[in-house]
């Protein structure tokens, strides 16, 4: 799966797959925000925090007796006892003195929950410091502190010996909170991580989709070029499919897509007299049938002297793509059963040679001499020989014509070939050292950054017509 995902991994794709879900993922996040910031309402706790006041003596004596001037180095020595005097005030056994004074509920509160809950602070330069407790409870905390407040002086006393606490202000109730759970912050982050989730889980699950999107993840995979990109088309025929086969009156951005394979085509021949091309495919419904009829028909416009064999000895649909009568074939030719049949003038200048009636032993008719010679014989009479051939990722019938071909054309269907079909493939091609002459892009998209004539589409002459299925 690891590897999946890295072959898979593009810049380029990871924006795509975000804004394709764009609306998903905000409305994940509108959801875990309002599911976050219920239940921070529902789970909803304030703090309120109360305050006492205390003035810190150096002597003792300075206590009870209002005529003495205290002087600048007595508040610096007091000063010097407030670490103590907090420590003292923070430990277990006056804490648990609070607690029995007060009359806390012990089931909740002992000298840990206190230690927490209180915080001092001194005021600077002077011998004042504030002590705080903070509890949901308002009334709790304006108690502690109070009791705090009462017990401090004589804890300090019995156990400093040395100087001394007075309360200058007593705790009051605090009526407002001093913390209370922020709802807002909540929700944003809850919408923020519902949103984050999500984005990682179509991003996960987008990268486990190996189909081919882009042209550009064809070529990154393999050296071999693309002889041209054939578009989704919706003009229908009056049966109401797809008007998908090339005529006088196809599409402009259809014949265009075709003429550019014919003319790759052409440099890919090897200077033959009569180049034969087989196409084939990873998988059913890439194309490959369609693919071959349209190169062998943009051949014939050309006023080549083409053929076009139907090789697919297992589900040959070349006669019924154009009507042809299927009862006497190729598979009856190769198995000595009738003379080479062939359909003269099927289109203008071209003859068609349909698959016959399904053997039981196709592999072995397409590696047999008699197969070798037809051909080599039909390369006198022809200009171009194009062979539909079995999908090489379902049976390995079509690697046989490896011994004919020139090259091997290769139908890619956008959004249906899988990465690794097609890898596979092109190893098994590869295998046998078959020529790969390029690649077939097919249904591309006519709105694609791909598509080459996407101009005319848009404001041409052609642009009223296209987009579903080659």
């Amino acid at each position: 799966m690891l590897k999946i995902i890295l072959q898979n991994f593009h810049l380029e794709k990871v924006f795509w797959i975000i804004i394709s879900k764009l609306k998903f993922i905000i409305l994940v996040g509108l959801i875990c925000g309002v599911i976050t910031g219920a239940v921070s309402m529902f789970m909803r706790e304030d703090t309120y925090m109360a305050q006492i006041s205390l003035y810190v003596y150096a002597n003792p004596d300075y206590i009870n007796d209002n005529g003495i001037n205290i002087s600048t180095s007595d508040i610096t020595s007091a000063s010097t006892l407030l670490n103590s005097y907090t420590q003292i005030l923070k430990s277990d056994s006056f804490l648990n003195s609070v607690i029995e004074e007060a009359e806390l509920n012990t089931a909740y509160y002992n000298a840990n929950v206190l230690r927490r809950e209180i915080t001092s602070s001194a005021v600077g330069g002077t011998a004042v410091f504030k002590i705080f407790v903070s509890d949901s409870n308002p009334y709790n905390a304006m108690l502690i502190a109070n009791t705090i407040g009462k017990l401090a002086p004589q804890k300090i006393i019995s156990i400093v010996k040395s100087g001394g606490i007075e309360v200058l202000d007593e705790a009051v109730l605090p009526t407002q909170p001093s913390e209370s759970t922020n709802i807002i912050v909540f929700a944003a982050i809850g919408v923020f991580g519902g949103a984050v989730l999500a984005t990682l889980v179509f991003l996960f699950i987008g990268f486990r989709d190996t189909r081919y999107r882009r042209v550009y993840e064809v070529t990154d995979m393999f050296n071999i070029p693309i002889l041209g990109t054939v578009p989704q088309i919706d003009e229908k025929k009056e049966n109401g499919a797809p008007d998908i086969l090339l005529n006088e009156k196809s599409p402009f951005v259809l014949k265009e897509a075709y003429n550019d394979i014919r003319t790759n085509l052409v440099f890919a021949g090897k200077n033959e007299k009569c180049p034969v091309f087989a196409v084939t495919g990873a998988d059913y419904d890439e194309g490959k049938t369609t693919s071959s009829i349209n190169i062998a028909i943009a051949f014939s416009m050309m006023g080549k002297k083409t053929l076009l064999i139907d090789a697919d000895l297992r589900n040959g649909n070349i006669a019924q793509e154009l009507n042809i009568e299927q009862s006497s074939g190729l598979s009856e030719f190769l198995s000595g059963k009738k003379e080479i049949r062939i359909v003269p003038n099927a289109l203008e200048n071209l003859d068609v040679i349909t698959s016959g009636e399904y053997p039981l032993n196709p592999t072995e008719l397409l590696i047999g001499k008699k197969w070798m010679g037809l051909i080599n014989e039909l390369k006198e009479k022809y200009e171009m020989i194009i062979i539909d051939t079995p999908s090489i990722g379902i049976v390995t019938d079509g690697i046989e014509v490896v011994n004919v071909a020139t090259a091997f054309i290769v139908v890619i269907r956008e959004l249906l070939t899988k990465f690794e079909r097609e890898e596979m493939i092109i190893r098994r091609l590869e295998a046998v050292d078959a020529n790969i002459c390029g690649f077939v892009y097919n249904g591309i998209s006519v709105k694609s950054e791909d598509y080459n004539h996407k101009d005319y589409v848009n404001g041409g002459e052609y642009g009223k017509r296209n987009s579903a299925g080659v």
